[in-house]
């Protein structure tokens, strides 16, 4: 009966979570939503916090009435009964926007990955200009690119997963940036005309160890030791970057004695450019393999691991600069890693 139960509830989980991406708003339709939002979210922070932080059902007041079947025509929310709602997205607000994300309940691989610390420290952190022409690889929910499109001359944005590339369209359509954001579906480079440069790259990569033949999230597999897709691009980013071109990455990275794998790999591919390291945390390898440890396959993943000195994983932001003087700067930046937390953590 147990076991029953169980079954009934993972399906009844797998229903409410197996939405499709909200659909993209008109312009007035998306500025009447945007308006209403950052009202209500204003006025009733408890209200919002638990629909679409916390993703229960919410009793929808009178005066919300009209806001909510606006939410529910795009896709955001759906009606349970008699003004009862439970959200279809998470809708993080991050200095004035509203981006929308998967529920955590979807388990599929195509889930677009929450907002976290490390999206609030990057758009803090990342260097973006107003001459830039940026790109963003693994575009993911499409938060670090409105973010950077508010400063800079171009943005364009790719991701491998069409789910992805969906809800950046619906976020960027919600909160417009100065400059449109160009979307490409396909792996890193690959969809891009061979001849672009750009003066900034972003990349929030996937970052999570994953042994061989484990099914995971695309926005976090990366692989045996995490550094798959950060591999895959690097054999090319020196050809993608304009002379005085900079790389910024926010990630975890594997680490030996010798320090962060990522590290070495960035100064071998961008030999020409010194290296600015934050260490925002670190953590033992095990904490970071426990999705795992019931796997056919992880004793001997385990041991190929230590098997090269990785113990711990370090979680890094890397920014690269052209520089005659090339090296590495490390520096553990408290103060703001405290202050990203302070406004990340409530989401969790």
């Amino acid at each position: 009966m147990l076991d029953n139960a169980r079954r009934n509830l993972d399906l009844l989980i797998g229903r409410r979570s197996a939405f499709d991406a909200p659909r993209v708003p008109a312009g007035a339709a998306a500025a009447a939503v945007r308006q209403g939002l950052t009202a209500w979210h204003a006025r009733a922070p408890e209200r919002y916090a638990r629909i679409f932080l916390y993703a229960k059902p919410l009793f929808v007041q009178r005066a919300e009435r009209a806001l909510f079947a606006q939410l529910a025509s795009l896709g955001l929310v759906e009606k349970l009964g008699a003004s009862i709602y439970q959200p279809r997205v998470r809708l993080f607000p991050l200095y004035g926007r509203f981006i929308a994300t998967d529920l955590l309940t979807r388990q599929e691989p195509d889930q677009v990955f929450s907002l976290m610390f490390e999206q609030v420290y990057f758009v803090r952190n990342f260097d973006v200009r107003p001459e830039d022409d940026v790109l963003e690889l693994c575009l993911g929910s499409g938060v670090n690119s409105l973010f950077a499109a508010d400063v800079a001359r171009s943005v364009t944005g790719v991701d491998i997963n069409p789910r992805a590339l969906a809800f950046a369209r619906f976020n960027a359509a919600l909160g417009p940036s100065p400059c449109e954001i160009e979307m490409h579906a396909g792996s890193l480079f690959e969809p891009l005309d061979a001849a672009r440069r750009f003066d900034t790259i972003l990349m929030n990569p996937p970052f999570e160890l994953v042994p061989r033949g484990e099914t995971w999230f695309l926005h976090s597999d990366g692989g045996e030791d995490g550094l798959d897709v950060v591999r895959h691009m690097l054999a090319d980013v020196p050809d993608r970057l304009t002379p005085e071109g900079r790389l910024q990455l926010i990630t975890w990275s594997p680490d030996t004695q010798d320090g962060p794998l990522l590290v070495d790999a960035i100064r071998a591919a961008l030999p020409e450019h010194r290296v600015l390291v934050h260490v925002l945390d670190r953590a033992p390898l095990d904490a970071h393999l426990e999705p795992f440890r019931e796997s056919p396959a992880f004793p001997a993943f385990r041991q190929r691991l230590a098997a090269r000195g990785i113990e711990e994983v370090s979680f890094l932001y890397i920014h690269t600069v052209p520089s005659a003087v090339p090296g590495v700067e490390i520096s553990s930046p408290r103060a703001e890693v405290e202050t990203c937390h302070a406004l990340s953590d409530p989401w969790i």
